[in-house]
């Protein structure tokens, strides 16, 4: 008798011996999505403001549009790691409050109101960076 024939199969287990859901890895990947998107969205800024005008209308593409379509995905993912895979229930809450500061955010640009819209966007970015730290499969 061989040893492979008296021990359990581990065919498909990782060498630690934990199990990585495919939805938390999933998860990871879009919060590394959202912390790029955040950081091109502060060089879009950085590239209008220094007078460079056609980087405003990529600064207003990536803030209305791919930066909450991505939390969107984001909360998404977080309700299926806490339902599923018996994740975190502060993740979807955090994911949803993030979704909430971009639209914020949105508005904040569109009507104009630099100072607060500034703040808000390094906060974003401290969250996801928190989020990505924290969130970890």
């Amino acid at each position: 008798m061989t040893v492979d024939q008296t021990a359990p199969s581990q065919r498909g287990r990782p060498a630690t011996g934990r199990r990585h859901n495919g939805t938390a890895r999933a998860m990871r990947i879009m919060l590394w999505l959202l912390a790029v998107a955040a950081f091109a969205q502060a060089v879009f800024a950085g590239l209008f403001l220094d007078g460079e005008a056609a980087w405003r209308d990529w600064h207003a593409i990536n803030g209305m549009l791919v930066l909450p379509l991505l939390a969107l995905l984001q909360v998404i993912l977080a309700m299926l790691v806490w339902r599923r895979d018996d994740g975190p229930g502060w993740l979807p809450i955090a994911s949803g409050g993030l979704l909430l500061a971009l639209l914020i955010q949105s508005m904040l640009g569109m009507t104009g109101q630099v100072a607060v819209h500034v703040a808000l966007g390094l906060a974003i970015f401290g969250l996801i960076g928190t989020l990505l730290t924290r969130a970890r499969p």
